[in-house]
């Protein structure tokens, strides 16, 4: 079994054997000269980072909270769900205990500056937001944050349900605080889709046909355009941000030698994590909130 520091070695150091064809290269360069590049001096911001699962946070905005963090701003962390949904083969009191720790971990490396638990279960968010809504509420009245960060709206519903219900969560709590925010959504699920991810996929459940879906709800590419505007240039944090998802070992490591247990690295042959491991980051940036903008869905910001 690899540790976790193995596990980031070998994302660094190992030839990539990714697939990377290209319509890929030729998207992913278009959408970094698209976006506008948010500059250093506007990192500083206090932010409050929400996360469906524990993982999500490093995944999609990990290297722009290390960013963050070099810049100055105090960054505080939200895990919503308890991440006790990710596999029955370990009890999902154990599996829950497990994910915090990895969060633990995790957070030291993007040097968050605390971490808030609501420990709402996994795979049934949708199912609490009222309550959720409450807990949420009082987080922002409690931090008074600048900037909030969760999942892009528009991740597929059926790998990431509980990362729509997040964003819902957050924005109905937004819309009770007397001040607008900054709100950055970045996509984690989002990505699986053409040209990001190709269409044979090697690990059940995923099917070709879930990607065939996926691409068509996100217009073959075409709304990362329309929505990620800004991106964060995470180059300089690569390697960090890499040592904090490898620190979600429940995730990246194969903890238990069953076919049915599958790691991120395994997704979509590597397609997905490759997203990950990008120069840049990229985000749907807009305020949202405040007595005023109650009623509004929020306005882009440049």
């Amino acid at each position: 079994m690899e540790t976790s520091a193995q596990v980031a070695d070998r994302n660094t150091l190992a030839p990539s054997s990714v697939p990377n064809p290209f319509p890929r290269r030729l998207a992913r360069s278009l959408l970094s000269r698209a976006a506008y590049q948010v500059p250093g001096s506007e990192l500083g911001r206090r932010a409050v980072v929400f996360s469906p699962h524990p993982d999500d946070e490093s995944l999609g905005c990990g290297g722009t909270i290390l960013r963050k963090k070099q810049a100055g701003a105090t960054v505080k962390l939200v895990q919503v769900s308890d991440g006790g949904g990710s596999t029955t083969l370990i009890p999902r009191d154990e599996l829950t205990a497990m994910r915090k720790r990895e969060s633990v971990n995790a957070g030291r490396v993007l040097g968050v500056d605390d971490i808030f638990f609501l420990e709402f279960p996994d795979g049934h968010l949708g199912e609490h937001m009222a309550a959720a809504i409450e807990r949420v509420d009082e987080i922002l009245r409690q931090e008074s944050p600048e900037e909030v960060f969760v999942p892009y709206r528009h991740e597929p519903m059926k790998q990431a349900a509980d990362h729509v219900a997040v964003t819902n969560i957050v924005l109905a709590a937004l819309r009770r605080q007397p001040n607008p925010v900054t709100v950055w959504e970045y996509p984690v699920w989002f990505w699986l889709h053409w040209p990001w991810v190709g269409f044979s996929q090697n690990t059940p459940p995923l099917q070709p046909k879930h990607i065939l879906k996926n691409s068509l709800l996100a217009r073959f590419g075409v709304r990362a355009f329309l929505d990620l505007k800004h991106k964060v240039n995470i180059a300089d944090v690569l390697q960090q941000k890499r040592e904090a998802i490898a620190q979600h070992k429940s995730q990246t490591e194969k903890l238990i030698d069953d076919p049915s247990w599958v790691t991120l690295e395994e997704l979509s042959n590597g397609e997905l994590m490759d997203c990950f491991y990008q120069d840049s980051e990229f985000f749907r940036c807009y305020t949202y909130g405040g007595v005023k903008g109650a009623t509004g869905s929020g306005s882009d910001t440049t």
